[in-house]
């Protein structure tokens, strides 16, 4: 059962606070996306989290256990603090599958997509057990504002699902309702290990008993590395564990971009530009594809998370298990 998930306070005040403003070009935008990608290398390269462009949003999950969040938004150059507590909040994982890091994460790509005036961008090298943000913007303080109230009742709900339509910048969110007998508790997960040129994939259920599941070991001619404390993994073999058709990855040799299609969402990557294209959105990553033994290599998480997955990363086997819902049910 699908249904569409109304986030009512976070709506009321961000799209009030929104003004309108005229329609800019892919180039435009993603001029903007490269500059507020620039701002973020130079915040994190000074030590400090905002500056007048761009103010920042810390929050915090290593309390979850204990129902107890909080948030801190740093705005001007003077890095002006506004710390938001919140208690009560519904015990739950900080990582996984409706986890509240996870639910987080798509709840703020779910403003970017939303939000006409503003840029936002997440450090993806945050700490697991939070969630960094990033606004640029003539009302980022708003926008900022929206997120940290929203904050309890995304954590109370299951997790946005925010899949971007084709132009105008609108999207389509909408939640999984658990069902035991739903192809929503059936999950393609796949595990790449830190050089090693194999991968599992394997079909699992997600329930509370035991399951006994013989993966598929499949071969790579490249095997996954670590750069900047990233994992970067072969993004066409990448596609494929996520139920990407082979004629769904394309590379175009001229304009070194990457395409990846399925179903109703396209991403495009560029060799050495951190912005990603998710239906013809920005997306600003930390980060930038690159070439490595002749193939095109990026943390795996933008790619998965553009495609509908979920990544965890395992330090002791050192492997990114990513989890994909299987959209139909097994035999049909």
């Amino acid at each position: 059962m699908k249904k569409l998930i109304c986030l009512s306070i976070t709506a009321v005040l961000l799209f009030a606070a929104v003004a309108p403003v005229m329609a800019r070009t892919p180039e435009e935008i993603m001029q903007i996306r490269t500059y507020l990608s620039d701002q973020i290398d130079i915040l994190h390269a000074t030590d400090k989290m905002s500056n007048d462009e761009v103010y920042s949003v810390w929050v915090d999950l290593n309390q979850i256990s204990s129902g107890n969040v909080s948030a801190t938004v740093y705005s001007t150059a003077y890095e002006t603090v506004a710390v938001s507590n919140f208690n009560n909040i519904k015990i739950q994982p900080i990582q996984g599958n409706n986890g509240a890091h996870d639910k987080l994460v798509r709840f703020f790509f779910y403003l970017d997509n939303n939000d006409e005036e503003n840029f936002l961008a997440q450090w993806g090298s945050a700490p697991e057990n939070t969630v960094l943000g990033y606004v640029y913007g003539t009302t980022k303080t708003q926008t900022l504002n929206a997120f940290v109230a929203g904050i309890p009742e995304c954590l109370e709900r299951q997790r946005v699902y925010d899949n971007p339509s084709g132009g105008g910048g609108g999207s389509s969110t909408k939640t999984e309702t658990p069902d035991p007998d739903s192809w929503a508790e059936k999950y393609l997960t796949t595990t790449f290990t830190l050089d090693a040129n194999t991968y599992s994939v394997a079909s699992i259920t997600n329930s509370t008993e035991t399951e006994t599941v013989q993966p598929d070991i499949k071969s790579m001619d490249v095997a996954p590395y670590i750069k900047d404390s990233r994992t970067y993994v072969p993004v066409r073999y990448l596609a494929y564990s996520l139920g990407v058709p082979q004629d769904g990855v394309t590379w175009d040799n001229d304009t070194q971009k990457v395409g990846i299609n399925k179903g109703d969402t396209s991403v495009t990557l560029t060799i050495n530009n951190p912005v990603m294209l998710v239906n013809q959105e920005s997306v600003a990553m930390d980060v930038a594809p690159e070439i490595t033994s002749d193939r095109t290599f990026l943390p795996a998480r933008w790619v998965a998370e553009a495609l509908g997955a979920t990544v965890e990363w395992d330090d002791t086997q050192k492997q990114a298990i990513i989890k994909m819902p299987i959209e139909e049910k097994l035999g049909e």
